[in-house]
């Protein structure tokens, strides 16, 4: 009844997001929605055993011994261990369908994503839900590969009564991804809606109250149909046919009912879904970059800018060595030939300049860089040296396959959260790059008039003061100018930061006051809280908090469009001191955006249907 197939490219293409809790059946109504589209009726489907595009579980009553046993959709019986516990997602990966109808030339492509808040994994407990930011960035990552969605679902339960915090967190992440002229491509799937006679009664009063507190402008019915319900109950009904399990009349008479009722649904949802203009990306993606970019920068910055400041210090400190020598020099400048000699040797040298250096490792590592894990080197560096996991083999994108890390999200080596830990494929050390020198006196002149006779010496002093003064002059001016390239520097960081952050709130659906470069300059002040003679850092992370937060204030002020953002995010990478070690990072998350689209592509799943229903088939 279908065949898997990797065709030409279709005339229409309508593309779809499911998102929604763990354990709401986004997965099951994909297998459900596959099966109105394949067949006639329900005995039809039964018949052919059903259609499974995703493998599921099910509970069902054994018809021998009458106890609870668990049974799969491709027919076989299951052991209590091998089953998933209640709360566990279906789909770990973002995954895409593909239901082609051959006659008309016309996709429906569902993308079906993890569920939030999956109650068996590492953010059970945790108001981080790191688990939860690790598959929105990666569903984002497979987005970015689509110019146009037709429609997000937000997938909830028909018997959603209460306002709960699942049930405003599972919204508030979905919408805040959203740019604000998705309002109209939003359509919330109630599923198992048999217990509610098909009906919103309960559960749209509730949407409705999360939509006017966070002031959405998303229309609910009657103005328009954006509500649908389904029963997923006739999918369990199949697979149960499937593994020979009996039905009485009643059973079958519930079946029926739900397959109806959920096909004519079904037919209305499609018929709505193909009079909406499709929804372009490309605010929606500008969005994800800003705030990637932001989190990528946060700890990249603060390192970036703390190497900085730390030239700045230096600099500040030869130059103040150079301002004692010159009033001491005026002072008495017939001293000795010496006080000139030791002013070239500590004035003209400019200091050498504070880089990260970052060295392929040919691996992939897992570092903690939790504020306990951390260490303060004698030069005042934070490091990060706990290596939990050397050439580790989990998943590039889901760290929580990482076999140091606990089913509950914490890690085994060092007992820090999992959201504590990164991927590192490179090793990070700050260098000393050698500054150029300050050509103004040979010292060996220097040596000469030391040498010269005693008789002469006076007048040598002198010149040599008159040229320390000089060479003292030019050298503190030098320095005034690399302070103020390095100050300008850290101010234009700290200035796209806010801009980006700027964009991605003035374009987001809805707005949360998270905000990962002050997250980075917190757990950067607690790591300097437990080590001492670390004031000089304190303060340069107080100056830099103060100057984000200024350039945030005025950044609110101002307008920003999509094309702004690609040429922020290259300013960063054009700065002149600093802007290889952005380069680099930005290089390696694009490689890694690019592999998540490779990756999805690989397990995209095709179907052909070969029969639709007459119901559809004017729909195609």
């Amino acid at each position: 009844m279908y065949i898997f197939a990797c065709i030409g490219e279709p005339q229409r293409i309508l593309n779809i997001l499911l998102t929604g809790e763990t354990g709401v059946g986004k997965s099951t109504w994909i297998n459900a929605f596959g099966n109105y589209c394949l067949f006639d009726s329900l005995e039809d489907a039964a018949k052919a055993g059903g259609f499974f595009p995703i493998q599921s579980q099910f509970t069902a009553t054994d018809p021998q011994t009458k106890y609870k046993i668990k049974i799969s959709s491709d027919g076989n019986f299951l052991e209590s261990a091998q089953s998933r516990k209640p709360g566990e997602s279906v789909t770990q990966n973002a995954s895409e369908y593909n239901f082609r109808h051959a006659e008309s030339d016309t996709v429906i492509n569902l993308i079906d994503t993890p569920g939030l808040l999956d109650t068996t994994t590492s953010d059970v407990g945790k108001s981080t839900h790191d688990r939860d930011k690790e598959h929105i960035d990666n569903i984002l990552k497979l987005l970015s590969a689509y110019q146009e969605i037709h429609a997000i679902f937000i997938v909830m339960k028909a018997s959603e009564a209460r306002f709960s915090a699942a049930f405003q967190y599972t919204l508030t992440e979905t919408f805040k991804r959203l740019d604000k002229s998705a309002c109209n491509n939003v359509i919330f799937i109630l599923t198992n809606a048999g217990s509610s006679n098909f009906k919103t009664d309960e559960t749209q009063p509730i949407i409705q109250r999360f939509l006017n507190d966070t002031k959405l402008p998303i229309a609910l019915p009657p103005t328009k149909p954006t509500i649908y319900c389904f029963e997923n109950d006739t999918v369990k009904y199949l697979a149960e046919c499937k593994n020979n399990i009996p039905h009485n009349e009643e059973d079958e008479d519930d079946a029926q009912r739900s397959w109806r009722r959920s096909v004519k649904t079904t037919r209305e949802l499609l018929d709505y879904l193909f009079s909406l203009k499709p929804h372009s990306l490309a605010v929606m993606m500008s969005i994800h970059e800003a705030n990637v970019m932001v989190y990528m920068m946060s700890k990249l910055l603060l390192d970036t800018m703390m190497c900085i400041f730390k030239d700045m210090d230096e600099i500040e400190q030869k130059k103040n060595e150079a301002e004692r020598l010159k009033k001491e020099i005026t002072r008495n400048p017939g001293q000795n030939t010496q006080l000139a000699i030791r002013t070239i040797k500590t004035v003209v040298y400019m200091p050498a300049q504070t880089k990260l250096y970052h060295k392929p490792l040919g691996r992939t590592n897992v570092v903690c860089e939790s504020s306990r894990c951390a260490v303060v080197t004698e030069e005042g560096d934070i490091g990060y040296p706990q290596i939990c996991c050397s050439a580790c083999k989990a998943s590039r994108f889901f760290m929580v396959f990482c076999s140091s890390m606990t089913w509950l999200g914490d890690c085994k080596i060092c007992g820090c959260a999992k959201n504590e830990h990164r991927w590192s494929t490179t090793k990070t050390t700050v260098v000393k790059k050698p500054a150029y020198q300050t050509e103004i006196v040979d010292s060996s002149d220097g040596m000469k008039q030391i040498n010269k006779g005693t008789d002469s010496r006076v007048n040598d002093q002198t010149v040599d003061s008159n040229k320390a003064l000089k060479q003292i002059n030019e050298g503190i001016s030098q320095f005034e100018n690399r302070v103020r390239e390095c100050s300008d520097e850290t101010e234009q960081m700290i200035d796209i930061c806010a801009k980006l952050n700027a964009f991605a709130q003035q374009n987001a659906l809805l707005w949360t006051s998270d905000d990962e470069l002050l997250k980075c300059l917190e757990n950067q002040q607690q790591t300097y809280a437990r080590w001492p003679n670390t004031s000089r850092q304190t303060n340069a992370l107080a100056r830099i908090k103060s100057q984000y937060e200024r350039h945030l204030r005025q950044a609110k002020g101002g307008s920003y469009k999509v094309d702004d953002v690609p040429k922020l995010i290259q300013q960063l990478c054009d700065l002149p001191m600093k802007g290889d070690e952005i380069k680099q990072a930005v290089d390696e998350y694009e490689k890694e955006r690019l592999m998540a689209i490779e990756e999805s592509k690989k397990s995209k799943k095709h179907y052909v249907v070969k029969r639709l229903s007459d119901k559809f088939a004017g729909l195609f």
